[in-house]
């Protein structure tokens, strides 16, 4: 990856840029950004500039041996670490980020954006919990005692790290010492996590989200424009969704937010049943966007209840749905949803029952359609 194959983001591009001109790249590195942020294709883009044979102005040559291999993330001097799932085997391999490394290196190449919930649902079936293990740590401390084989560094990139908890005091005397020209980059999404002593370690850059017109340049592949302004205004910066959702033949998922909602209203047992266990089955991250999405479905509903305005971004059969919630809600309730809403995408990342998360939260928006408190329902993560 390149710099140029990133849509904007000009002022973290230059300051990493600048660390190789000037000659001044840092031992440690914590590249930091919200989900669907460029922190993962800025890292990568950046170790192909430092690992580049002939760079060229503030960029990888694209050419030379080096990129071919930087670009396919398979140099024999970048080491990638990630956090898994449990410790048992993953489809007859051991569980490690070297046995796993062909199927994380293909969920990156595919979509470079991803982030943890993604990749969760790739590698594990039964919701457990991801971290990198101290055996991870060690195999990281040997990795970068290595000779350099063909490249201008050794690098150790560790994508998640606040996934490391305790267990990264094993990496502190290597994160404060490493072997000569060594680069560690950190790509976190929470470093607040990571803790103190590594922070104090490293230096910093924080990259933030993706612009609406940086989104909307990698939107080429969707003709209708107001289909483009759904979600543009629906993913809030993060690229991650905005290619997923064209990739699901860019629905917006309006329909079947609708579709659930008038099934709560109807207090229909049998449907609520059918859709949750049809939503189960579903990915987590599935799941979560499609929660996020009746946020921001919510947040319209609002506003057309105020302004009584039907902005663009929807088509006009999908506003009927929104003003007969908007007619159906009272403010109250809609702060209600958008709190069970936010309360359930917690649910989701702490891996509670699907099926039962969809049910109660189903039961809880029946509730409110019909005039009633909802019940709270209380969740045990796996």
């Amino acid at each position: 990856m390149r710099f140029t194959d990133i849509p904007g983001l000009y002022a973290s591009k230059q300051k990493l840029q600048k660390l190789v001109k000037n000659e001044r790249i840092p031992h440690a590195m914590i590249i930091s950004g919200p989900d669907g942020s460029g922190k993962l294709a800025l890292a990568l883009a950046f170790v192909s500039y430092v690992q580049c044979l002939s760079p060229i102005e503030n960029e990888a040559c694209g050419k030379c041996n080096a990129c071919q291999k930087t670009f396919k993330l398979i140099h024999p001097d970048v080491h990638f670490y990630f956090p898994l799932s449990g410790k048992e085997k993953l489809s007859g391999k051991e569980n490690t980020c070297d046995s796993q490394g062909v199927q994380w290196r293909k969920s990156v190449l595919e979509n470079v954006y991803l982030n943890a919930n993604h990749w969760q649902d790739i590698i594990s079936k039964e919701n457990k919990l991801l971290n990198i293990n101290a055996e991870e740590c060690r195999s990281m401390l040997k990795k970068l005692s290595l000779t350099i084989y063909e490249g201008n560094k050794r690098v150790l990139l560790i994508w998640l790290p606040e996934y490391l908890g305790k267990e990264g005091n094993i990496l502190l005397k290597l994160i404060e010492e490493p072997p000569a020209n060594s680069l560690i980059l950190l790509i976190s999404e929470n470093p607040a996590l990571l803790i103190s002593t590594i922070q104090s370690r490293c230096q910093a850059l924080s990259v933030p989200p993706f612009s609406d017109e940086e989104i909307r340049s990698q939107l080429t592949l969707v003709p209708d424009e107001k289909i483009k302004r759904n979600i543009i205004s629906t993913v809030e910066g993060n690229m991650y969704e905005a290619l997923k959702m064209v990739e699901d033949q860019t629905n917006p998922q309006v329909e079947k937010m609708l579709s659930w909602l008038r099934i709560c209203l109807k207090n229909d047992a049998s449907g609520i049943t059918k859709w949750s266990e049809a939503m189960a089955g579903e990915g987590r991250d599935a799941q979560r966007q499609f929660l996020q999405f009746g946020l921001r479905l919510i947040e319209y509903v609002f506003r057309y209840k105020i302004t009584e305005v039907q902005e663009e971004v929807f088509q006009p059969e999908d506003w009927r749905g929104i003003k007969g919630l908007a007619s159906q809600l009272s403010f109250e309730n809609i702060e209600q949803i958008n709190d069970l809403f936010n309360d359930h995408i917690i649910f989701i990342e702490r891996n509670a029952n699907p099926k039962i998360l969809f049910t109660a939260l189903s039961i809880n928006l029946s509730q409110i359609f019909n005039k009633r408190q909802p019940e709270l329902f209380h969740f045990i993560s796996n």
